[in-house]
């Protein structure tokens, strides 16, 4: 191959990676807001399952704690909606808990997990995410684990159901504090 050769090649390489990366910017730019629309809707939807009565949903951080403040028709605040990370047996596990004013957990929803299909993936499940409603934070204990506790682990997914519960209590306990 001649130099004119491999550099025509490069030329045109280069020219076609350049308007491929320019094009893929501006459709970028393009579906951004709408993404984050979406994103937006989503968020709301869930933090209207955990708090129904919720009328306004407000954003706001307090010691470095991010959360949601819920407020009722009147304008009360009746409780937060807190993002919990915990680690269980296939990667981290992200979810959403609402507390009411006497640290009641409101509702319990599931926003991401890499937990094994079929059995782990379950902590998704209504019948399991309903038994933390009501619970306080020393209710907030697998049976097995403990004979206080009045949350059932998974069957098969132990690790993934402790992960749930050990995350939820501990978070509840730091943000109580």
């Amino acid at each position: 191959m001649k130099k004119k050769e491999v550099a025509g090649g490069i030329i045109v390489l280069f020219l076609i990676t350049g308007i491929s990366g320019y094009l893929l910017a501006q459709v970028y730019k393009v579906t951004k807001p709408k993404i984050e629309e979406q994103k937006r809707i989503e968020e709301e939807k869930i933090n209207k399952e955990i708090f129904p009565d919720g009328v306004k949903f407000e954003e706001k951080c307090k010691d470095n704690i991010s959360y949601v403040s819920v407020y009722n028709s009147d304008g009360e605040e009746i409780g937060k909606i807190f993002k919990v990370k915990t680690l269980g047996y296939g990667g981290y596990i992200l979810l959403k808990v609402g507390v009411d004013k006497n640290f009641r957990i409101k509702g319990v929803k599931i926003i991401h997990h890499s937990e094994t299909p079929g059995l782990g993936s379950k902590i998704t499940s209504e019948k399991f995410l309903s038994q933390f409603e009501g619970k306080t934070i020393d209710e907030i204990y697998l049976k097995k684990d403990n004979p206080e506790g009045k949350i059932d682990a998974i069957t098969g997914a132990t690790i993934s159901s402790r992960a749930v519960v050990d995350g939820i209590r501990k978070f509840l306990k730091k943000v109580k504090k």
